[in-house]
C-alpha cells in the first residue's frame, strides 16, 4: 500500500476531529495503519502508519500556506451542519463568526487553488472519507 497524507480542515466545532476519530477507527478496523495527528509526536518503535490524518481548524493560514499544506494531500473540509445547535451561552456574536470564518476558511481554499471535498460534520460523511483513502492507498476490500 501507498503512504498518504490526508488533512480534515474546518471551523469551531465543525465535528473535524469526531469525524477524523470515526474514520481512523474504520480504517485501522480493515488493518490500515493509520495515525490521528493534532501536533503529538509519534513514539520510536511504533508501527508506521499508511496512513496520517491531520486534523486542522485553519485560523492561522494564508491562501499560499494552506496550498502550500494540502500540496499532495487527500483534504477534506468539513462544514457545519444547516441544523447547528450553539452550545448553551454562546453569545450570538460569537456564533456569527464562528459562521464568518467557516466562509473565510472556504474561501482562502478556494482563492489558494486547493483540492478539497467539502462535507457536512456527520456521521453519514465517514464511509466516503474511507473509501477515497482506501483507493488512495490502494486498499481493496
Amino acid at each position: 500500500m501507498k503512504q498518504l497524507t490526508v488533512n480534515i480542515l474546518g471551523g469551531r466545532g465543525v465535528g473535524k476531529t469526531t469525524v477524523a476519530m470515526h474514520a481512523v477507527a474504520e480504517l485501522r478496523w480493515l488493518g490500515i495503519p493509520t495515525a490521528l495527528n493534532r501536533g503529538i509526536a509519534k513514539f520510536w518503535g511504533e508501527e508506521p502508519a499508511i496512513v496520517s490524518m491531520r486534523v486542522y481548524d485553519g485560523r492561522a493560514w494564508t491562501p499560499h500556506a494552506l496550498a502550500e499544506l494540502c500540496l499532495d494531500t487527500l483534504t477534506f473540509l468539513v462544514r457545519r451542519r444547516k441544523d447547528y445547535v450553539y452550545p448553551p451561552g454562546i453569545h450570538p456574536d460569537l456564533a456569527r463568526q464562528w459562521n464568518d470564518f467557516d466562509e473565510e476558511l472556504e474561501n482562502m481554499m478556494r482563492e489558494g487553488r486547493v483540492r478539497y471535498k467539502s462535507l457536512p460534520g456527520v456521521r453519514a460523511s465517514v464511509p466516503y472519507i474511507v473509501k477515497r483513502i482506501c483507493e488512495g492507498v490502494g486498499y481493496d476490500r
